[in-house]
């Protein structure tokens, strides 16, 4: 199998762009990561770009894919951060939210973390499966059965219990076990201006309607309705496909 990747940042209706995401590997192994910062003037943009360097350079360092090092990916965002925030004290208050994926394609595994509202997906035969669980107030709500209905379109959504720059870290932070990986699965970390308007149903559609991750990245952009209103937020993603492309073209499509 290979890995197809491609990734899109935009800055909507915001004067600056907070998210930020990259990865690092090569066709059998790879670190691929995503964050939206906050923290306003531009505390928010430096959170995250800081975290993301930080996280891919340990990575290229020591290039492995374990529980252990997605762990760890986690400790070196978070020290990242504190270092970022001391070098810039009139922006003590800057945050990010973090999404890491790793993958090793010889050894057909992925490992997974998060903070935050940043998600994760796996798309495997044609179906979107959420690999994360927001670390929102409303999701922790709706999870509990004391409200109903989803994030989307919430003006609560935003309020977080969990960030890089969380005191505590909770549970659900760290993917207790290994996934294994299948031909044809796709992934896709996005910020949550982008899930905001691209269903699970829209992401199922166009991956089923694309040949490779960049048309399926393009094909979900064209979903965000006014990406330069004044409301749109930033929206960032990244895909991931694995295998041979006519192969995993051929798998998406089945469902």
């Amino acid at each position: 199998m290979r890995l197809s990747v491609s990734k899109f940042s935009g800055r909507g209706g915001r004067e600056i762009n907070e998210d930020y995401l990259g990865f690092c590997g090569n066709e059998a192994i790879g670190c691929f990561v995503l964050a939206d910062g906050a923290g306003g003037h531009e505390g928010g943009a430096i959170a995250s770009k800081t975290v993301v360097q930080q996280v891919l350079k340990a990575f290229s360092i020591t290039p492995t894919v374990s529980r252990e090092m997605v762990q760890a990916s986690i400790a070196t965002a978070r020290t990242a951060l504190n270092q970022a925030r001391r070098q810039h004290p009139d922006q003590k208050n800057m945050n990010t939210t973090l999404a890491i994926l790793l993958l090793d394609v010889d050894h057909k595994e992925a490992y997974w973390a998060h903070l935050g509202d940043s998600r994760i997906y796996l798309l495997r035969k044609g179906r979107a499966y959420a690999l994360t669980r927001d670390h929102s107030i409303l999701q922790s709500m709706i999870d509990a059965g004391l409200t109903q209905g989803t994030p989307r379109g919430s003006t609560e959504r935003n309020t977080l219990y969990a960030s890089v720059g969380s005191t505590d870290i909770p549970d659900r932070t760290v993917c207790e076990a290994p996934l294994a990986l299948q031909m044809g699965d796709a992934f896709l970390l996005c910020s949550d201006g982008f899930w905001e308007s691209v269903d699970e149903g829209i992401m199922e559609m166009t991956l089923r309607l694309s040949n490779n991750s960049e048309q399926w990245l393009q094909n979900m952009l064209a979903y965000i309705a006014e990406p330069s209103a004044e409301t749109q937020d930033n929206f960032s993603a990244l895909g991931v496909w694995l295998g041979d492309q006519e192969e995993a073209t051929r798998i998406q499509r089945l469902s």
